[in-house]
This record gives structure tokens, C-alpha cells and sequence, in this order.
């Protein structure tokens, strides 16, 4: 299952434009290093998406899932203190980048153990998993940061990889009131940049609510829903998914020996089959059944209860069909079972369809650090450059991506909006169509179109005027964007 790659649009050019006139004007240093690696991450299409949690979340099942493979250590809890990019390259190797400035390779995949790349984990920065026809969802490069439990905040390297990344998919096992302040230091530790408009938020092991056993999905669909009330303004939404299954339904370790071990268990009598599953333990404990400790360690680790279960439910609707399931067949069922088709396609609207714009607000702001540090520069070339960044924040796209403070302020309760007020920021900032900007049908007639943004406009404009500054900032945004929706949506009659 693998969404389009980002497809170009205008505003990356224009953006990549402006950071080669400008590394032309600066002097050798800092600042004219960092613009450089801007323009050409623009040179490129790829995005970049971090997925972020706390310790212990499912991260790295995740990322195998996304990966259609499993390269990320996801049982060797030591590997989360490792960033680790991920990407597709001409050979099966690793870079292990150290925090003094080198850099070496070694041949095959990531290690269970850190201590197996050759250094002690406290001196490397980050790894580069690259893996011959690797095919990640979106054709993106994804990067699997520490766990927030796992160091007192986020290090140098972690920071430096958030702050790289364009897009980023915050993972929770479970709901936690911890999810809301940790997403909120990730975001603030990531400079500000992670917010609804782009940070998704993933929960990731929702066989496990409850008992652990039965079908979790109404369950998971209430609890999804209250966190993403909950982190309103942190993440886009939530979505549930049975990370272990997503893994083997988009990998490719599932073949039709592991089918027919399927076949098999689903010989067992029922209600034998329904005592062993009540539990793992159970399951695995299980020797009187007809599968080895082997062979029940192998589908255990592949499936878990849950999967385990979707797939006997799958193998007798076969088998009263008259047909012996197979493992694709076994596979379509474990992606409509696990959640991860949703997640997919989430990402793509998000993600990948608005890639242009990720990296553009993502180069725009490494290029206003960078000027920041260059307290030498001359004072001339600074103010154009401000200037000029001004002029490019002013594309409507990229207008939407300063509400982003917004998002996070409102998330963070510094500023106070009434809920309909709050509904409307998410909406205007996140919507990928006018009338989604607006909370409106998407066969709204123009006309309609236009008499919702020009009476949003002056329900903003109320807000502008008011007496608190920073609400009046965000709500000046607000308003443009609304006029913006208004002039562009031609009257009715009109040609």
C-alpha cells in the first residue's frame, strides 16, 4: 500500500529561489550552511515525517508498518535513545553519524542493541537505515525519534531531527494525561513548529483497551475521538490502529506457511480455541493444541490476539466457501482489521498531497533561524531578506501555517477563544478546501461560499478589535484568510 509521491506545486520554486539568491549574498559560515541545506532540500521531493511518543508507544511498529518492513528495532527498547532516519538506497546498509562531525557505514540493518554500531550510544548523533526497494508509504523519509520518557526532555540530535522533519505522527499506546503535556514539550522543544497543521496523532495499540480481548473497534473510535478533543490544536486528528498487525498486514513477513499455520489452528475446536486466545499467555502456554511452542511463538509475534482471532474468523468464511484461505487473502483482511488503511490515507490528505507547502513553511523557517545566528551579517542584506520572507509568508498557503501559533497557543490555554471560535481556527487552518476551511458541505454552492466567508470575516474582525493583542494578531490572519476565500470564489452568474 503505497500513497502518490509529493507531487511539486509552486511555492517550493519560489522558496528555493529566494535560498539560492541568498546563499549567493552571504558570507562563508553558519548562516550561509544552514541556507544551503534548505535550498537543497528543496531540490529534492522528499518528505520528511517524524514520529514522535513517549517511551514505549509503538513508535517503531509504526514505523515498520509505514516502512513495509521491519528495519526499526521495535523490541529493543535501548534503540529508542538513536535517532534513526530511514530511506530507500542502493545496498542494505547503515551510516552511523557521530556527534564529533564523522561518520562511518556498516553493512546490514539496525541492531537490536546500539552498542552494536560500533560506538557508545551517548556519541552518536543519529543512524541512516537505508534498505535496497524500500517503498515507505508516500515514498517519504521517515524518522524514528527517542522516546520523551527516555531522556530528560529531547537531546541536541533529537531536537535536530524534529527540526528537520516536515511533517510529524505523535504515537500514544493509550490514553495517558500525559499525552497532552508531553505532545506540548515536544511541540515547544521542536521550536513551535509541530501543531494541527501538521502533527497527526496515531493510538497505536488498541487491542489492548479493556480486557485485551473481543472486538475493540467501538471502544477505540470513543477513546480516539475524546483525545483528539483532548490535544485540539496539538494534533490534525487521532486514529486508531492495532500497530503489530498494521506491521505484518504492510510487510512482508507473512507468507503462506504462516497461512497454513492459520489452517491448522482454525481445525482446533471452538471452544478449546476460545480458551487458549482468552490471553497470549494462554495462547502461547497452550500445548495440547495443534501447534507447536515454535510455531505459536511465530504467529504470536506476527498477529497477537486480536490478529490471531481476524484471521480464524477469515480462514472459516473460507472454508465454508469451499476455499483454503491464503496469505493474501490472510493480508487484506489484517489491513481492513488493523486500522492502518485510515491511517495511510490520512497521511496522504495531510501529508503528502501538501508537501509543497510542508517544506516550503519548513525551508522559510530553517532560513529565519539561520539569519538569526548571523549577528555579523550586514544589516542591508538581513532586512531584505526579512523582507522578502515577509512577501513569501504572504502566499495564502503558507498565511495558514502562521496560524499555527495560534493552534499551539490555544492548546497551550495562553490565549482563551469560546469553543466555536476554537472549531473555527482548526478549521480555517487545517481545511484543505475552502468550504472545509469554513465548516461547510463540500457541494456548498459559491454563493453560499461566499456570504459564510464574508460574514466569518467580520465575526473575525470583532475579535481583531477587541482588547487582547495577541487574540487581535491571530485573528487578523483569521479574517485575511477569510477575505482571501471571498475574492477568490468568483459571484454567482459570473463566467
Amino acid at each position: 500500500m503505497t500513497a502518490a509521491p509529493p507531487q511539486g506545486g509552486e511555492l517550493a520554486p519560489l522558496v528555493a529561489g529566494f535560498t539560492a539568491e541568498l546563499e549567493r549574498l552571504l558570507p562563508p559560515g553558519p548562516p550561509a550552511g544552514a541556507v544551503r541545506e534548505a535550498r537543497e532540500r528543496l531540490a529534492g521531493r522528499t518528505l520528511r515525517i517524524a514520529v514522535g511518543g513517549r517511551m514505549n508507544a509503538g513508535k517503531s511498529t509504526l514505523v515498520n508498518a509505514l516502512l513495509g518492513r521491519r528495519l526499526a528495532a521495535s523490541a529493543a527498547t535501548e534503540c529508542t535513545t538513536v535517532v534513526a532516519w530511514f530511506r530507500p538506497g542502493p545496498l542494505n546498509r547503515i551510516q552511523v553519524r557521530h556527534r564529533n562531525g564523522t561518520a562511518h557505514w556498516r553493512p546490514g540493518g539496525l541492531p537490536r542493541d546500539p552498542r552494536d554500531l560500533g560506538l557508545p550510544a551517548e556519541q552518536i548523533s543519529e543512524v541512516v537505515v537505508e534498505a535496497a526497494g524500500l517503498r515507505p508509504v508516500g515514498d517519504c523519509e521517515i524518522v524514528d525519534t527517542p522516546g520523551l520518557d527516555s531522556l530528560s526532555g529531547l537531546d541536541a540530535p533529537a531536537l535536530d531531527a524534529l527540526a528537520r522533519a516536515d511533517a510529524m505522527i505523535y504515537v500514544m499506546p493509550h490514553p495517558g494525561a500525559g499525552d497532552a503535556e508531553a505532545l506540548g514539550a515536544l511541540r515547544a522543544q521542536a521550536d513551535g513548529r509541530m501543531t494541527a497543521l501538521n502533527a497527526v496523532g496515531v493510538l497505536s495499540r488498541i487491542d489492548l483497551l479493556g480486557e485485551g480481548h473481543g472486538d475493540p473497534w467501538p471502544r477505540a473510535r470513543q477513546v480516539a475521538a475524546t483525545n483528539a478533543d483532548r490535544l485540539a490544536g496539538l494534533v490534525d486528528e487521532v486514529l486508531p490502529v492495532v500497530g503489530l498487525l498494521a506491521q505484518t498486514a504492510l510487510g512482508d513477513d507473512f507468507t503462506e506457511p504462516d497461512a497454513a499455520l492459520v489452517r491448522r489452528l482454525a481445525e482446533a475446536p471452538a471452544g478449546e480455541l476460545r480458551r487458549a486466545l482468552y490471553s497470549g499467555r494462554r495462547f502461547l502456554d497452550w500445548d495440547t493444541g495443534p501447534l507447536t511452542r515454535t510455531e505459536r511463538d511465530r504467529l504470536f509475534g506476527l498477529l497477537g490476539v486480536y490478529g490471531i482471532d481476524t484471521a480464524l474468523a477469515a480462514a472459516r468464511r473460507h472454508r465454508s466457501a469451499g476455499r483454503p484461505i491464503g496469505a493474501a487473502a490472510l493480508l487484506t483482511e489484517f489491513r481492513a482489521a488493523s486500522g492502518i488503511v485510515a491511517v495511510v490515507e490520512q497521511l496522504t490528505r495531510r501529508f503528502v498531497d501538501t508537501a509543497d507547502v510542508l517544506r516550503s513553511a519548513a525551508a522559510l523557517g530553517a532560513v529565519e533561524a539561520a539569519l538569526g545566528t548571523g549577528e555579523d551579517l550586514p544589516a542591508d542584506l538581513l532586512r531584505q531578506a526579512r523582507a522578502r520572507i515577509g512577501e513569501l509568508r504572504r502566499h495564502p498557503e503558507l498565511r495558514r501555517h502562521e496560524l499555527a501559533r495560534a493552534l499551539a497557543a490555544v492548546a497551550a490555554r495562553r490565549i482563551e477563544l469560546d469553543q466555536d471560535a476554537t472549531d473555527a481556527l482548526v478549521a480555517l487552518a487545517t481545511g484543505r478546501t475552502p468550504a472545509a476551511r469554513l465548516r461547510l458541505p463540500e457541494d456548498t454552492t459559491p454563493a453560499e461560499l461566499r456570504r459564510a466567508a464574508a460574514h466569518a470575516a467580520r465575526d473575525w474582525r470583532r475579535l481583531e478589535d477587541g482588547p487582547l493583542r495577541d487574540v487581535g494578531r491571530y485573528a487578523r490572519i483569521a479574517r485575511e484568510l477569510c477575505e482571501a476565500v471571498y475574492f477568490a470564489t468568483p459571484p454567482e452568474g459570473t463566467p
